[in-house]
């Protein structure tokens, strides 16, 4: 086990990494966002670079993880 001091920070090291936005399913996810390389979360852009962001923890509850997966599965990783 370790403590927090040991663990990594919870800012994705992918904040600020040049994106753009990926592309959509057909119910519209993910909105603009852009798919972190870091993470793998789906982040939001700001001037065409990922916005700071906590490094991807899963989902937060079913209905996205579903709508990731649709991604995933139509547009692999």
């Amino acid at each position: 086990m370790w403590s927090d001091r040991e663990a990594d920070p919870p800012l994705c090291p992918g904040s600020g990494a040049p994106a753009a936005p990926a592309s959509r399913v057909p119910d519209g996810f993910p909105h603009g966002a852009a798919l972190c390389e870091a993470c793998w979360g789906f982040v939001p852009l700001d001037d065409g670079m990922l916005a700071p962001h906590d490094a991807f923890r899963g989902a937060a509850d079913a209905a996205e993880a579903d709508r990731r997966s649709a991604w995933f599965n139509a547009h692999g990783w």
